[in-house]
């Protein structure tokens, strides 16, 4: 049975990541399966003596067999590094493509915050631009109720002269 805490482990676990697991995993018997085949094959026999024979120095000398032996085991070697090097090519171009979407998804979010800011913006300048606009009235009417309060008073009023504040 499986607990309710192994299935939340296993829905946070990336299938992806799983699955190129498994065919990391399945890489060593196909490479066995291939190197099994390549011993049979009379044409890949032929070519690992000529590779060894090309090889042949005073300190190498391979005869048939372990040279079949030696091409085989790279085979192998290389079936396994081959895949393992394709999954982690591709996890990494993988990687990189999330990060490029992360990154772009950030950009698309500042650029509607700034959109949505930019707004706000104008929106107050134009209030404030009404209030502006409202005050300006209101000085304008506050100037008219001075001017229209302030008249000089008529000479006759005064004995024909009109101080100006100096005592006599």
């Amino acid at each position: 049975l499986i607990s309710a805490a192994m299935v939340l482990m296993l829905a946070r676990l990336p299938v992806s990541k799983l699955l190129f697991l498994a065919v990391r995993q399945a890489a060593r018997p196909v490479s066995k399966a291939a190197t099994a085949a390549a011993e049979r094959s009379r044409i890949f026999q032929d070519c690992c003596a000529g590779a060894a024979r090309l090889l042949q120095s005073d300190r190498l000398n391979m005869p048939r067999e372990q040279a079949v032996q030696a091409g085989c085991t790279m085979l192998g070697e290389a079936v396994v590094f081959g895949v393992s090097g394709a999954v982690l090519v591709y996890e990494y171009h993988r990687a990189k493509e999330s990060e490029r979407t992360r990154q772009e998804e950030a950009r698309q979010a500042l650029r509607e915050e700034a959109a949505a800011s930019r707004e706000e913006l104008r929106a107050s300048i134009a209030a404030l631009q009404r209030e502006v606009a409202l005050q300006a009235a209101e000085i304008s009417a506050l100037r008219r109720e001075a001017a229209r309060t302030k008249r000089p008073a008529s000479p006759a009023k005064h004995g024909g002269k009109r101080s100006e504040g100096k005592v006599e």
